[in-house]
């Protein structure tokens, strides 16, 4: 009796230490920072569309596009690539002027980067382009690599930077925070992100190759990063500053196209099923695996481009 009086004493200590951190998260207002916003691309959830492998775009009929299905393949000639009359501009008029910021418990600083998103990112995209009414400029498909020379891609590489406050209340100070993103037709090799620290050095992650031997052309995919909370964080009078600066670089990749990236309390599932996202009770218990390593960024006074 006294074993399973101990038995009981133990179980009830740790449902009441979970039960108190979910309390603990729930109660806190930051979610997440998004930049852009989750409508499948700008086509929403793809009804009428089909994809390069001849099959609907939107794999389960549900939701907007997004993980597993496929990007639509506009003239249905079973290829999604550039110069094959895919490209495609759904931006919002906030993504054109690069302020399309979803928020969620925080207050935006200057975040930018939704340019970028609901559009085809292309070398046939690039030559038609009028950049100055498109959103872009010339330094747009231009990176800068660890050595600080510059090197032409070719395409617009997208730049996802992140700068808000987060009220001490709205947060669970050393809780994990997650870099997610959804995008599209990644299939070339090499192609990584890029992260800045606060010191200005810089290190790179790299991205898992899409497998269009198996008729996944067009295939939409998600990629995270598990971050430390002082990497992302620093702490002010009131509560917390969050930055944090990427870039992507693929510079043998023709064609691309994001949906959006933000940093997260919960990471992105790399599963379609959306019911494999974990709760906030299990975050902290994950292992780092998928697609990025795990960071080792070291936050922050200025950050450098």
């Amino acid at each position: 009796m006294k074993v399973w009086n101990k038995v009981l004493f133990v179980s009830a200590t740790i449902l009441a230490t979970l039960g108190a951190f979910a309390s603990s998260a729930q109660a806190a207002g930051f979610n997440y920072i998004r930049i852009g916003d989750r409508d499948g691309l700008g086509y929403g959830n793809g009804s009428g569309y089909t994809a390069a492998n001849g099959d609907a775009a939107n794999v389960d009929g549900k939701g907007v596009l997004g993980v597993g299905d496929f990007i639509p393949d506009l003239n249905q000639d079973g290829k999604l690539a550039t110069g094959k009359g895919d490209d495609f501009d759904n931006r919002s008029a906030a993504e054109k002027l690069n302020t399309a910021i979803q928020t969620k418990g925080f207050i935006d600083n200057g975040s930018s980067g939704s340019i970028f998103t609901d559009i085809s990112l292309s070398t046939s995209f690039i030559k038609k382009a009028n950049f100055s009414e498109k959103g872009f400029s010339e330094k747009d498909y231009r990176f800068q690599n660890t050595n600080g020379d510059q090197k032409t891609s070719q395409i617009p590489l997208p730049g996802f930077d992140f700068d808000f406050s987060v009220d001490k209340n709205n947060v669970v100070k050393d809780s994990p925070v997650y870099f997610n993103l959804l995008f599209g037709d990644y299939d070339v090799k090499d192609a990584k992100v890029g992260f800045w620290k606060a010191d200005g050095s810089y290190f790179e992650r790299q991205l898992t190759k899409q497998k269009n031997s198996k008729g996944q052309d067009g295939w939409i995919q998600s990629a995270f990063v598990e971050l430390d909370f002082d990497e992302v964080f620093s702490a002010t009078a009131n509560g917390y500053d969050g930055l944090l600066r990427t870039k992507i670089i693929a510079p043998d990749e023709p064609y691309l196209t994001f949906d959006y990236a933000e940093l997260s309390t919960k990471r992105i599932s790399l599963d379609p099923d959306p019911q494999s996202v974990p709760e906030p009770t299990t975050i902290l218990g994950l292992a780092v695996f998928g697609i990025f390593g795990a960071s080792s960024l070291r936050k922050r006074q200025t950050v450098n481009s």
